[in-house]
């Protein structure tokens, strides 16, 4: 694919259009007939006519939201794929939007990943690199590969590096793989950086920063002890690649893996959500999905004409906790157990201070005394917290625009 993508990026935009829009057709003619969620509520009607497929009615179709989509997930999911895309493979969001949405990925969807990231290195004169270091949980793996396993894949051996543990040992499983890519959160290398000045980070090659939106001053800290070249890599698991830095530093839409819609030309200045419908995502399809992020166009690039621009991404910033002495950690926070001892919507852990932390919990019904017991428990136990309080809560609103994501994790120190 990495070849196709190189002829793709410099094809114009009155060739790529219509063959996104074959591919999208393809998409909502499967929907409409193996997917109960599209089948049965006539949400697609408005593209066809009889048999016949018009895109003119692609905004009359609903807007499928991070909510929605969780609420009907099992009505997502395919009766059946076209054969060329299996092997099929269970996958699940982050929980930087909420309750970690699960869904099914096709191989199709994993090879174009493979093909973008690819495209990405050589735009920065760099072939595919091995080994690879991956921070587990940018994979949306809900397998249970631990942290060092390596995945076997078409390119050689990914290398999953633990993100739940203390940022000393995750340099150590970075040095013992000595990989020359890194994928990660910016806040995780932010924290290697931290513990050893950039050491683990010797001999890799380039680091791709995904997962949650990259402040400048987290970027000028990896930039300070990492030389390397740093891609800023804007997706989510539910969908994959939705931009990549390009080497002048705007985000190249990846048009080969999504479709994105662009706002009126009056209001590209200003943040737009986020609208989406990825080709390949025939296992469980979401289509017009916004996942909770606004985003800034950009200037179209005359070396890539294929590709649009987006200037940056606004939203979903994950925030790491910090201790005393100054370090960062990531809330080894298990959604599974807390899942477990009270069924909840949505969750939002705050820490106020260096010994107090806030759960804000959406309960499906009230909890009792014993299980807001075992809640406090297993927090104060993965943060090392004095005092831990839940606060039960209808719906998680921190004061933002309705609609955009809100962090699963804010430090307030």
């Amino acid at each position: 694919m990495f070849e196709t993508f190189l002829k793709t990026q410099a094809m114009p935009r009155e060739v790529v259009v219509p063959y996104q829009h074959g591919l999208l057709e393809k998409l909502c003619r499967h929907a409409r007939v193996r997917v109960p969620f599209y089948r049965d509520t006539g949400r697609l009607d408005p593209l066809f006519d009889g048999d016949r497929f018009d895109m003119a009615g692609w905004e009359q179709v609903p807007v499928l939201t991070r909510e929605e989509a969780y609420a009907n997930r099992l009505g997502l999911a395919a009766s059946q794929v076209p054969a060329f895309m299996a092997p099929l493979s269970p996958g699940q969001t982050t929980g930087s939007t909420g309750t970690p949405l699960p869904f099914i990925r096709t191989s199709i969807s994993r090879y174009v990943s493979e093909g973008l990231t690819e495209r990405a290195l050589a735009w920065r004169g760099l072939k595919s690199l091995k080994p690879v270091a991956m921070s587990k949980a940018v994979t949306g793996d809900v397998g249970s590969r631990e942290g060092g396993e390596p995945l076997k894949t078409r390119h050689g051996a990914v290398h999953f590096v633990d993100f739940t543990l203390a940022p000393p040992d995750q340099c150590r499983e970075v040095a013992q793989i000595r990989p020359r890519l890194i994928i990660s959160y910016p806040n995780i290398v932010h924290s290697w950086v931290q513990v050893d000045g950039g050491a683990c980070l010797s001999g890799v090659d380039a680091i791709v920063l995904t997962g949650e939106t990259c402040r400048d001053e987290t970027l000028t800290a990896i930039r300070a002890a990492y030389k390397g070249h740093l891609i800023n890599l804007y997706s989510c698991s539910e969908a994959g690649p939705v931009a990549i830095q390009g080497p002048k530093g705007d985000m190249k839409v990846c048009e080969e893996n999504l479709w994105i819609e662009e706002p009126p030309v009056a209001k590209r200045a200003h943040p737009h959500p986020v609208i989406i419908t990825p080709y390949y995502a025939h296992a469980t399809p979401l289509i017009r999905y916004a996942p909770g992020d606004y985003a800034i166009w950009g200037k179209p690039d005359k070396a890539t004409p294929g590709l649009r621009s987006l200037e940056r991404v606004t939203g979903r910033l994950r925030n790491m906790f910090k201790r005393p002495d100054g370090s960062l950690f990531w809330p080894n926070l298990s959604g599974v157990k807390l899942m477990k001892i009270a069924a909840h919507t949505h969750r939002q852990l705050i820490q106020e201070n260096f010994e107090r932390f806030v759960l804000r919990i959406v309960f499906d019904a009230p909890a009792s005394d014993e299980q807001l017991g075992q809640i406090r428990a297993h927090i104060a136990e993965v943060t090392g917290a004095k005092e831990v309080v839940v606060d039960a809560v209808a719906a998680i609103a921190d004061n933002r625009t309705r609609g955009k994501s809100y962090e699963n994790f804010i430090c307030l120190i």
